[in-house]
């Protein structure tokens, strides 16, 4: 968590934006264009301050973070019992009521605390025994879908509680149905788009599109939707302050500013129920109408554009045998059917990506979760230019 002294507007909340290693100077200027003020990078996130009506915009439009945090209390301590301590005579009751559910999210880097499990563990005993204390009754966990998600950080001694804006994660649009095939994180799929240099009117190819989560954030995109726009409930519709109308005034307000860029998307895959996810994805945000999805498979597959861009995350690791060959066939096909594309490959499989027979001009480390990733760009020329390995 960063330092709270930061030059934002003095009288709005202070907030850290957590985002994916490497995407803060992407989530700079998005926050800065939501309106948010004081916006400072940090590792692995950005901190800012807002009003009510700002952190709504963020929370529905940001394509970037992955979750808003409002730090409530910081101090400094020794052992999970001084955590209990100093959070048993905290006001729980001005973020939470004995009626809500809550969760504990948390994150130690700490020689101190080397069972960051039973530190987590005192918090919440500290949360209800606050609540206990006055008689009646209690706050109930629940992990899933709480009412208040609490984030507890500790790094070395420095231990900052704070409050989760959203509760679930923005990542989960709630567009992707259950038993994905091969998912990447939306904010990943996103963040990899700004990086490559994609931007709405570019032509788009995902030919291994699996469930859809390249192509579906392309068409959100495209199509000027803020990602969260269909979400009905977050975090701080429980908090003290919060006002229904205003919130929907702010979607309403996103939704009527939005700018289409009229983009040819493609979607396909050899696979069935890759297309069946895809389509479902699309529908579920309402733009089905903005991805062209076809059964293909891409060794067989014929740009349908002069120039453009492909992406994509072909099967690795367990999903994949013969790697080295496939990828390069990967390669054979991009240098004779696509000159005049570029190309991006995300893998973690680094000893067949060298057989693909292409030069990357850019690479880029990326986590798919905690799997290290290489996010790979690939100019495509007509003859010599093209081959190479690296």
């Amino acid at each position: 968590m960063q330092d709270e002294s930061v030059n934002a507007t003095p009288e709005w909340p202070q907030y850290f934006a957590k985002t994916l290693a490497g995407f803060e100077e992407l989530l700079v200027p998005e926050l800065e264009e939501l309106g948010c003020q004081g916006v400072t990078s940090g590792r692995r996130g950005v901190q800012f301050g807002a009003d009510m009506a700002t952190l709504m915009r963020v929370c529905i439009a940001s394509r970037f973070a992955l979750r808003v945090l409002r730090p409530i209390f910081e101090f400094e301590a020794r052992t999970p019992d001084d955590i209990y301590e100093y959070a048993l005579h905290w006001d729980w009751d001005s973020v939470m009521a004995k009626t809500n559910t809550f969760s504990i999210d948390f994150t130690v880097h700490s020689e101190v605390f080397t069972h960051s499990q039973f530190a987590m563990l005192r918090l919440k005993d500290a949360i209800v025994d606050y609540f206990r204390a006055k008689g009646g009754l209690r706050p109930s966990v629940n992990r899933e879908r709480p009412d208040v998600r609490v984030h507890l950080h500790i790094s070395g001694r420095n231990v900052t509680v704070s409050l989760d804006a959203a509760g679930e994660a923005l990542s989960r649009r709630g567009y992707r149905p259950s038993g994905a095939i091969a998912p990447l994180n939306e904010v990943l799929a996103a963040g990899l788009l700004a990086k490559s240099g994609w931007k709405p009117g570019i032509p788009l190819y995902d030919p291994m599109c699996g469930s859809g989560t390249f192509v579906t954030e392309a068409a959100m995109w495209a199509d000027g939707l803020p990602v969260n726009w269909h979400r009905r409930k977050f975090a701080f519709m429980q908090w003290r302050g919060y006002d229904e109308e205003v919130f929907y005034a702010v979607r309403d307000e996103l939704l009527a500013a939005r700018e289409r860029v009229p983009t040819e998307i493609f979607a396909s895959d050899k696979d069935f129920k890759a297309i069946s996810q895809t389509r479902t994805a699309l529908m579920n945000m309402e733009i089905d109408d903005a991805v062209e999805l076809g059964r293909s498979d891409f060794f067989k597959l014929e740009p349908r554009t002069e120039t453009g861009m492909l992406v994509m995350n072909p099967p690795y690791g367990e999903r994949m045998e013969h790697a080295d060959g496939f990828y390069t066939a990967i390669g054979d096909r991009l240098k004779h059917h696509w000159p005049g594309f570029k190309a991006w490959i995300i893998t973690s499989d680094f000893d067949a990506m060298k057989h693909i027979g292409l030069r990357p001009f850019s690479r880029k480390v990326a986590f798919n979760g905690s799997l290290e990733c290489r996010w790979l760009g690939f100019d495509l020329f007509e003859g010599k230019k093209g081959h190479g390995t690296d």
